[in-house]
């Protein structure tokens, strides 16, 4: 694990440590050590290019970190945080209870999905 020292919002010094899964350089933030939050890898989706305009760039579609806040010792301090717009100021906050709904939602949506890909397969045998 690793520990962060750096200043609190008081204007003292205090130390922090870090959770084995947390990615956050602090130090490079200078994060209050009492006020900054633990925040894990990215996991990202990305849409395929348009295929109308493949060099254009398309935005993630939905990223995901898991997050705690520093001093925040309860359960419902941690979340992951949902990204489903290409700023990743705009997000949801969800509970193990709401990650649990979004992994059912995700299931039925490639469950559609993989229907729909049925269909644009035979649709494209049969155009070919």
């Amino acid at each position: 694990m690793r520990a962060y020292t750096g200043p609190t919002l008081a204007g003292g010094t205090s130390t922090i440590t870090c959770p084995s899964w947390c990615v956050t350089d602090h130090a490079y933030w200078e994060d209050k050590a009492d006020d900054c939050f633990h925040q894990s890898d990215l996991v990202e989706i990305a849409v395929p290019r348009d295929r109308v305009m493949p060099g254009r760039l398309a935005p993630p579609a939905m990223g995901a970190t898991l997050r705690l806040h520093s001093t925040d010792p309860t359960p419902a301090g941690a979340i992951v945080w949902l990204n489903n717009t290409e700023y990743k100021a705009d997000g949801t906050e969800l509970s193990l209870a709401g990650v649990d709904q979004l992994l059912t939602a995700v299931d039925s949506y490639r469950t559609g999905l993989v229907r729909l890909r049925g269909l644009l397969a035979r649709i494209d045998a049969e155009r070919r």
